[in-house]
């Protein structure tokens, strides 16, 4: 597939998808109110990230259900600052909405993680399963004491090994410096694999692969497309060792000045969002590479057995801290 049939496929993805959440717009009640709500959104991603493109729709869809009576604004490029600093600023009230990974809200409610455990989901099928049921709503219903309002969770991308060099086992990462999450899971998985964990937020990791701050780092293939980092790291090694899921939130602050109408037209519109979303990333995910290839990457399909060996021992080590085992069975156990 050349890189115009990817950008044909992607528009006709966004345009038929476009076209039933507008036609559920038109729908939809309007409320009306003297005074207008500003919600602003702290996006990490550029504007051609499947992030952006669904926030952007959310914010549209919200103007038009509300009359304007609640403008979100959409910061991308992490013009409001890492994910750990969206989060502070949702509790602060400064920011309002944002997507942040569920293991950089773990200082708060590390059970959350329990969606980062490498090798939990079957596949994405399995995965949105689970989120969008009944684990997942308990979660968020724990977030709720620390300030944050989870409409949902979204896939930012199923994570995969990247380096300046190439990753085929394991033992490839170890004594290597690796960018990794602001997250304890994250470090501690890594560090179980002999790596040298280096917490760096999201806007830094360009750079730090640049000037060799660090080795090597796992995302998403989107990610790895839209973000340049094939120009840095040519290596991408395909494994999907953990499902990058984000939670769909709002700073509880602001969802106290909503009305109950009001925010009974964000649960609906996230719900659509959150499935625009997950589709459009899946179709990303799916051909970004191909585009990465063409553009100098080199793509590393190693076998999956030596990994799994090596990660799945973490179940029990870090167990305790996301539910423990029973927890994780439930994951396992969902149909």
């Amino acid at each position: 597939m050349t890189g115009a049939d990817i950008r044909i496929g992607r528009r006709k993805l966004i345009a038929a998808t476009g076209s039933a959440l507008g036609l559920a717009a038109l729908a939809s009640p309007a409320i009306a109110q003297a005074g207008r709500l500003t919600a602003r959104v702290g996006v990490l991603v550029n504007d051609a990230h499947p992030s952006t493109i669904a926030w952007r729709r959310f914010a549209q869809l919200i103007a038009d259900r509300t009359n304007r009576a609640v403008e979100i604004q959409v910061f991308p490029n992490s013009q409001l600052g890492g994910e750990r600093e969206v989060a502070e600023g949702m509790r602060l009230g400064s920011i309002q909405g944002g997507n942040i990974n569920v293991a950089v809200l773990s200082s708060w409610v590390p059970e959350g993680q329990l969606f980062d455990m490498p090798f939990i989901f079957r596949d994405l099928d399995h995965a949105s399963r689970v989120v969008a049921g009944p684990i997942g709503q308990g979660l968020a219903e724990k977030y709720l004491q620390h300030g944050f309002r989870v409409l949902g969770y979204w896939n930012n991308g199923v994570r995969h090994p990247i380096g300046r060099f190439p990753i085929n086992a394991p033992a490839d990462v170890r004594g290597k410096k690796m960018r990794v999450i602001q997250s304890p899971l994250h470090i501690e998985l890594w560090t179980l694999l002999g790596a040298n964990p280096t917490p760096i937020p999201a806007p830094e990791i360009y750079s730090s692969l640049q000037t060799g701050v660090v080795d090597c780092f796992d995302n998403s293939k989107a990610s790895y497309l839209s973000l340049r980092f094939y120009e840095v790291a040519r290596y991408f090694t395909d494994l999907g060792h953990i499902y990058g899921y984000g939670a769909f939130t709002f700073s509880e602050i602001f969802w106290r000045r909503l009305s109950a109408a009001q925010q009974e037209i964000f649960r609906r519109t996230a719900a659509e969002i959150i499935a625009f979303q997950d589709n459009l990333a899946a179709f990303e995910d799916e051909n970004a590479l191909a585009r990465t290839v063409e553009l100098g990457a080199q793509v590393l399909r190693p076998d999956r057995e030596p990994w799994v060996a090596v990660m799945r021992p973490f179940w029990e080590r870090f167990g305790a801290q996301v539910g423990g085992m029973q927890a994780i069975q439930r994951v396992i156990d969902t149909a």
